[in-house]
């Protein structure tokens, strides 16, 4: 039997949603579980933020910027297409 990370109550096995608060563990950062939420905004909004800033900028620097920050974007859509990955 295992513990949900988020809320500590006790999970079967086979659950992949904490039937208590109804979270999910969508990527593991050493030993940090991020839900959807804070992916959501750490993995999205965040760097979509700073290309908005990198592009007013209208230096090389800020395009530079841009294009690497698509790649945290696209990290966060792939770990959301694939779901739950901490409690399986």
């Amino acid at each position: 039997m295992s513990s949900c990370k988020f809320c500590q109550s006790d999970l079967e096995e086979k659950m992949t949603i904490c039937p208590s608060c109804n979270e999910k563990g969508y990527l593991k950062v050493n030993n940090f579980i991020l839900g959807k939420n804070l992916l959501i905004f750490f993995g999205l909004i965040v760097p979509f933020m700073i290309i908005l800033f990198g592009i007013s900028a209208q230096n090389l620097f800020g395009i530079y910027v841009s294009i690497i920050m698509t790649l945290p974007i696209l990290f966060t859509i792939w770990h959301l297409f694939l779901g739950d990955r901490s409690m399986k």
